[in-house]
């Protein structure tokens, strides 16, 4: 990193995310971090949904560095405000949610003091941001079908004390009304078109905790989406082969489409919801999901 005596950082903080609730000493010990280290920090917590993304719009472009320190969802909406700015600020990442799956694909520690030294000491890479539709960004994930609406329904208090747990129980209440979706893909020039339990559009080697990656085959900046579809099993069998092919991570289960694209146009017979980096987005019959390249920088 350059040298940062009086830059500017703004540390955006969500105090009910996951593990950043009642850590106050944490926070304090980060902002002393950040202050002997020669930076004028201003720190904002945020006070209710898309807060992040105001604060960052408001007085993002007076900073040099935006901090953000939450999950999945804050980081979004941080993100989602830098992309509005007129000039592109580095964000560093303080992982404190449920599952962090963006921290685990950055290898970032889900450790405070340890992300807060990665801030001071790391450097700046850039990474691919998704648009969903004109204007929605995400990070790491677009999805709908199966344990998508789990990851925005479940109360917050729940992911505090149970953690990744509490996602797979509230998926699971849901499990007699999962039914497949029928859905056409334009993507890498085919047409994909089945009855699908799920879908998914990511720049991640986690999705949800559920669904893993190989490591080999995730590069955050190559400018292609790895998209999963996964249909709906006939039998048993089908159902067996398929879930040894996801816990095995090789996805090359014909019940699985594993496809590596720039963009995607999903047209849906029904309109269902979406879960954009775990928050819950409207869907429509027709949408393009585009590739961002070299988007955002943070650091790792």
């Amino acid at each position: 990193m350059p040298n940062i005596d009086n830059s500017k950082m703004l540390f955006i903080v969500n105090p009910i995310a996951g593990r950043t609730h009642g850590s106050k000493n944490n926070l304090q010990r980060v902002m002393q971090m950040f202050k002997d280290y020669g930076y004028h920090v201003t720190m904002k917590k945020t006070a209710s949904k898309g807060h992040a993304t105001e604060l960052v719009q408001k007085h993002g472009s007076n900073y040099d560095i935006i901090v953000c320190n939450g999950g999945d969802g804050t980081l979004n909406e941080v993100i989602s405000g830098v992309m509005r700015l007129d000039r592109k600020i580095t964000i560093g990442y303080i992982p404190s949610g449920t599952t962090n799956d963006f921290a685990t694909s950055l290898n970032l520690s889900d450790k405070t003091e340890t992300a807060a030294r990665t801030i001071l000491h790391g450097q700046p890479r850039t990474v691919d941001i998704g648009l969903f539709g004109d204007n929605r960004y995400f990070s790491y994930i677009a999805s709908f079908g199966a344990f998508t609406g789990s990851s925005y329904s479940t109360p917050q208090s729940y992911k505090n004390l149970l953690g990744h747990l509490a996602y797979v129980l509230d998926g699971m209440k849901g499990i007699p009304s999962i039914r497949p979706h029928h859905v056409r893909v334009e993507a890498a020039g085919q047409t994909y078109e089945g009855d699908y339990l799920f879908g998914a559009v990511s720049n991640s080697i986690s999705i949800g905790g559920l669904l893993k990656l190989d490591s080999n085959q995730v590069d955050l900046n190559d400018g292609l989406f790895e998209i999963i579809l996964i249909k709906n099993p006939k039998t048993p069998l089908e159902l067996s082969r398929m879930l040894l092919s996801i816990s095995k991570r090789e996805y090359t289960d014909k019940s699985i489409q594993f496809i590596k694209a720039p963009e995607a146009t999903f047209y849906m017979d029904e309109v269902i919801p979406w879960s954009i980096d775990g928050e819950y987005e409207a869907g429509a019959n027709k949408i393009k999901i585009q590739n961002l390249t070299n988007a955002i920088s943070i650091i790792v």
